[in-house]
This record gives C-alpha cells, structure tokens and sequence, in this order.
C-alpha cells in the first residue's frame, strides 16, 4: 500500500512524482513502469527539441515555465544537453499564417523573435527560398519561403538526461521504483464496501483504489493513481469506463548524416546561435529538420496528420523506410536540394499522445482518486516540468499549481468542465 501510485516512468511520470513527493514530503509515492528502464518508451523516442513558442498563451506558460526549470538545472551542475540553437520557422504564405499568434504571444510575454528576409535565409542557410516555379513546389503544395522567423528562446536538448535528471531526483527523495511491471487495468471498488457478493454495485459511491498488473497482482494506493501513460492511456481508461480524450499517433525520425559539404554547410550554418550550428528548422507541410552536431546529423520527420490512424501498434512501432523516401524527402529537398544525395542512416519511431486542442488533459474523472496526465501533443519534453507540477498539485487536491518561475495557474484549465480556450496551432 502507497498514498500514491503514479503508474508511467517517461518524463511526464517522473516529474509528477518528483512534484508529489516535494510538496507532500511525508507521502509514500510508487512509480510503476512496463519497461526495464525509465524513459524507455516514447520519452526516449523524442526528437528533444523545446520552444518557448506556441499560439495558445497556456502552453506557452508551460513551456517557458519549463525551459526555465531546465536552466536552473543545468545551472546546478546537472548536464541536460540544453543547447539554445532556436527554432526557425521557414515559412510560406500558409505557415506565416499560422505564425501570427504565436508572434503576438510571444510579443506579449517579452520572448525574443527575429525575422529574417528571405534572402538573408538563402544566404545564411544555403536555402532554395523560391521554388514556386518548381514542379515539385505544386505536387507537395508549399510555397516560396516568405518570411523566417526564429524563436531564440528554443533548442534542443538530451531527453535522456532530463529523465536521469527527475529518476535521481526521485531516488534521492524516497520514491519508489518498480520497472518490468505492465499494469492491465484498474482497480476500481467502494468507498464503504458492504461485503456483499457483486460488488461495486453502480449506485455505490466507486473510487480507482489501485492497479491490476500482469501476472495477476494487485497494487494499492490510500489517495491517488494517477496515469502518466501517454498514448497508452486510452487503452487502460476505456476499460474501466473512463475517456482519456487523447489518442496516439505513429511518428517517426530519420538521422540523415551529413556526408557532402553542401548539406555541411546547412548544418554547421553561422550567425544564428554561439554554437554556430543551424537552428531547428521547422519548414512548410510541418516537415523539421532537427541539428545533431554532434553525430554530424540532421534528424528529419514530418507529420501526417489525415490519413495517419489513431492506433498502437505495438510496444516498439517499427519505423517505415519508405516513409522518408515519400512523405520526408519531398519537402525537405525542395528547399534543401543537397538531401537527394543522402539516406537516413538510422531511423524510429514512438507515438504522439494527442488531445483534442493540442494541450495537455489533466483531469480526475467522476471524482474517482484517478488522475489522468495526459496528451502532451508531441511537446512533452518542453512542457514537462509544468505538467508535473500541475498534476500533482491535483493529486494532492490543491485548486493551483506554483509553477517554477512563480506564476500560479487553476488546475481546472486543463480540466474538462472549465478548459482553457483556443487551440494549439502549432502541433509539428
């Protein structure tokens, strides 16, 4: 029996047990995980880029809470891999259109943005910037490069030491591990149990009381579960009658090493950051271009939204070659041309946990002792540390949440019954 069960080991458990076990101090808290290791689902997965850049004012709160969490980290003596490279948006007439809020967000809150004219993008890049003439600018449906806008507030950064980071953290507050435990439901009983044969009956007041794992044991909490699960979530919620409202969605990555000096040059691209690497470069259709400078690497991906099913397929999803050659290759070398000469040397794939409006659901169902975390939307890494501390400070029954740099926040924004408004426009 614990006072706390948080079942999911990936970044978004880990911080939420982390945050429990600081404000409740006294409070036992288990986290349980499928795996053998923490953050070796799709925490691990992740392309590990963050971004103080959003059109929803809520996520922005989030992640710039967040990023500056990681800073006092590092700052501690802790290495996250934390490198401010920024995020640049290369954008045609579509994407520019969905630039603006985030531009005026980002205005509002101080954040600092730079704009670039597209030839500045071609020369400091290496770009094609106008390809409107180009058969291939009609067959994918993007544009001449318009405007650049970079967010200097972003980077990337090692999703595997920010799990080390909150797992160490843990340990070191009293928390307890248990790994290679794969729960297969909920346990769900009354309040005031009577004894009779048939129990819960629906007119009893139920609560989550605990989780079924495999091989037929039990697992008890005195006060909360919460599910920290990410695309799994649905699959153990809907058995016991309860809506995540998220979904998963297949994403994959592909290492592309820069082999030849043209796409040399694009990766090791002067006058944006002090390392003197190119940003992440976000392009139009929503395909990326992630640095690795230190693999020589850029990692590539794009999201295929329609026509992409909300389904698992299995534990370790298997990344689909043809998917670079088709869906990648085509947006990314209209503007970079030297990518037609190179392959991925490495590739995989995780899930995306979308919600509905593209930020995260923290919510307790039907007053249940269940917590629910989330749908993260494909930006769990940057927005973490938030989301840890406002679900624990549900778990622990408080109606705000302190975030790192101070501002609070009504924990019912990421509820359902009182959400905050607007969607996310910026889901890459």
């Amino acid at each position: 029996m614990f006072d706390y069960i948080v079942v999911g080991a990936g970044v978004v458990g880990l911080s939420t047990a982390y945050h429990i076990k600081r404000l409740s101090p006294d409070s036992s808290v288990l986290v349980v995980e499928r795996a053998h290791a923490p953050g070796a689902g799709d925490s691990g997965r992740s392309a590990a880029a963050f971004r103080a850049f959003f059109t929803n004012s809520v996520n922005l709160l989030l992640s710039n809470s967040s990023i500056e969490f990681y800073r006092s980290v590092e700052a501690g003596g802790f290495d996250l891999g934390l490198r401010f490279v920024g995020y640049l948006f290369l954008a045609d007439r579509r994407l520019y259109g969905e630039l603006k809020e985030g531009l005026r967000e980002a205005e509002r809150l101080g954040l600092e943005f730079k704009v670039y004219e597209p030839g500045d993008v071609e020369e400091l890049l290496s770009a094609r910037v106008r390809v409107e003439g180009l058969e291939e600018s009609h067959l994918v449906g993007a544009g001449d490069i318009v405007e650049g806008v970079l967010a200097v507030k972003a980077g990337v950064m090692d999703a595997g030491k920010l799990v080390e980071y909150y797992y160490k953290a843990g340990l070191s507050a009293g928390i307890s591990y248990s790994f290679d435990v794969e729960v297969e439901g909920l346990i769900v009983e009354p309040r005031r149990p009577l004894g009779i044969e048939g129990e819960p009956f629906p007119w009893q007041d139920l609560r989550v009381s605990g989780v079924r794992v495999r091989g037929g044991r039990e697992v008890r909490a005195s006060k909360k579960v919460v599910l920290a699960t990410g695309a799994w979530t649905w699959r153990i919620t809907s058995k016991a009658g309860v809506e995540s409202f998220t979904r998963p969605k297949k994403r994959q990555v592909f290492s592309v090493r820069a082999l030849k000096e043209p796409l040399r040059r694009v990766l090791y691209a002067k006058g944006f950051n002090r390392y003197n690497v190119a940003p992440m470069l976000i392009l139009p259709r929503k395909a990326y271009m992630r640095p690795v400078p230190e693999e020589g690497s850029f990692w590539t991906g794009v999201s295929d939204d329609l026509d992409r099913p909300f389904e698992l397929e299995d534990w370790d999803p298997r990344p689909e070659p043809e998917f670079y050659v088709r869906g990648v290759l085509p947006v990314i070398s209209l503007y970079f041309p030297p990518f037609q000469e190179h392959y991925p040397h490495a590739m995989w794939a995780g899930y995306y946990d979308y919600s509905f409006d593209g930020l995260p659901i923290i919510y307790e169902p039907y007053e249940s002792d269940l917590i629910i975390s989330c749908g993260t939307s494909g930006s769990g890494i940057m927005k973490a540390d938030a989301i840890g501390r406002i679900t624990a400070s549900l778990a622990l029954n408080l109606e705000e949440a302190e975030l790192y740099t101070g501002e609070t926040i009504k924990v019912k924004l990421l509820g359902l019954k009182e959400r905050a408004s607007g969607a996310e426009k910026l889901v890459i």
